[in-house]
């Protein structure tokens, strides 16, 4: 099947020059040729829209959406406390509907492809499929138990070898070219080197990605360095668990060598600026690691907290930290901003061969905004509209060439069911919260 977008404006390559009055032609799932173009394919008029790559969520969890606006004010660890206490009570339906509401947000805002992650994953697998929505889905297991903590807060301790051998059942089971199966461990707080060198190995051997978090405030440092001897960086380091597969997220803590660990290794950092703000864990230092050639990502992390699923939005606050940090506007720009939610993302998620910029034989991940929307008037520059101005909603969406987003509405599924489900979930999940978790926090 090819489809024609017929004389557009759209953002091409990997510096996003703007061209005008250009044609698309999308067959099956790629970009086959850019220009002025006559062929026989489904015509779409791109007149009165612009068209950018989708954006890349490169840290999200979706099964966390439950947990939205329940948590704000308080710190880290005591996030941490709510999730693990609340995730007792989650069954899995409710966090297949839930994820639905997380992903569909995210979708709405220009965003195609998430790197997602969980404690389980096959709900998240199931969400992504049925929309059409591309991501890579990530087991994040345990090994260490969280001895300090009372049970009923106490995040779950895996066998080792046990969610090692899960996680390569899952990639056999479910990896695809749309919905992909990565692998990754939660952090180097509770995770053994086994666990982590052995998700690695399972990176490596299927050629994907890993992804962890790390560096994440002062108290997941001094835990880590009380454990191990080092900070979190410089153990990965020492294990040999950083390089060009590897992505690291938040990264608040990090000393100059840790981050020369970073360029030597070619390892990703995927900043979440607005998730560090909500639990007051620190900045991530993007200014240094960039310029010291490190690929910096963006995340949205979770609402639990962040209360927001659109990725989208920290590029806006990442420039609004920087700036404060160094009382200065143009310490970085609006560019580098919009690689960071695009090829930067698709980096980290060894993804940049198919994804991340509009080019010939890439894959059609593309969003079509409407000119006239109110965030893009004048329309001077749309790209730095898309970082610094609230309420953009994608107009039309192709992933891997299938239009997922048409007219503001999702094409897959009914919205307005999912919702209905979403909310009596809700208010049953809410219940059970005040009578079980809201104590511990």
């Amino acid at each position: 099947m090819m489809i024609l977008i017929k004389n557009t404006t759209a953002f091409l390559g990997k510096n996003f020059e703007r061209h005008d009055n250009i044609d698309i032609l999308i067959e099956d799932d790629r970009i086959k040729r850019i220009g002025k173009i006559r062929e026989q394919a489904k015509i779409l008029d791109g007149t009165n829209f612009f068209v950018t790559p989708g954006f890349v969520n490169a840290h999200f969890h979706p099964s966390q959406q439950l947990n939205r606006a329940l948590g704000i004010g308080i710190s880290h660890d005591k996030q941490m406390d709510l999730l693990h206490a609340s995730d007792k009570i989650k069954t899995a339906a409710d966090r297949y509907w839930l994820s639905y509401i997380a992903v569909l947000e995210g979708l709405k805002s220009g965003t195609t492809c998430f790197n997602s992650v969980g404690s389980e994953i096959e709900t998240q697998i199931r969400v992504y499929k049925n929309m059409g929505v591309r991501a890579a889905c990530i087991l994040f297991p345990k090994d260490i138990i969280a001895k300090e903590k009372e049970k009923q807060i106490r995040a779950y301790a895996w066998k080792t070898a046990e969610r090692i051998r899960k996680a390569e059942e899952l990639h056999r089971k479910y990896h695809s070219d749309l919905v992909r199966i990565h692998f990754g461990a939660v952090n180097v707080r509770y995770c053994s080197d086994k666990l982590i060198k052995g998700m690695l190995r399972l990176a490596e051997k299927y050629g994907v990605g890993f992804h962890m978090h790390a560096a994440e405030g002062n108290i997941y440092v001094n835990k880590v360095r009380e454990r191990t001897g080092y900070t979190p960086v410089e153990y990965l380091y020492k294990i040999h668990a950083l390089n060009h597969r590897v992505s690291l997220a938040h990264m608040t803590k990090l000393t100059e060598k840790e981050i020369e660990y970073l360029a030597k290794t070619n390892t990703h950092v995927v900043h979440c600026p607005r998730a560090n703000s909500y639990v007051a864990v620190g900045l991530c230092p993007v200014k240094e690691l960039l310029d010291k050639g490190v690929n910096v990502a963006l995340g949205s992390d979770a609402a639990i907290n962040n209360n927001s699923n659109e990725v989208r939005g920290e590029a806006h606050a990442a420039f609004d930290k920087i700036a404060d940090k160094y009382e200065k506007a143009d310490i970085i720009d609006y560019l580098t901003l919009f690689k960071m939610l695009t090829i930067n993302g698709a980096k980290a998620m060894v993804l940049e061969n198919e994804i991340g910029t509009i080019e010939v034989g890439k894959k059609a991940d593309l969003v079509l905004w409407r000119k006239n929307d109110l965030p893009f008037i004048p329309g001077f520059n749309y790209l730095a509209d898309m970082i610094f101005t609230d309420s953009c909603r994608a107009h039309t969406i192709f992933i891997n060439g299938k239009i997922v987003l048409k007219n503001y509405k999702t094409t897959l599924i009914d919205e307005e069911e999912i919702k209905k489900k979403a909310m009596l979930i809700c208010k049953k999940y809410y219940g059970l919260f005040k009578k079980y978790v809201a104590k511990y926090i």
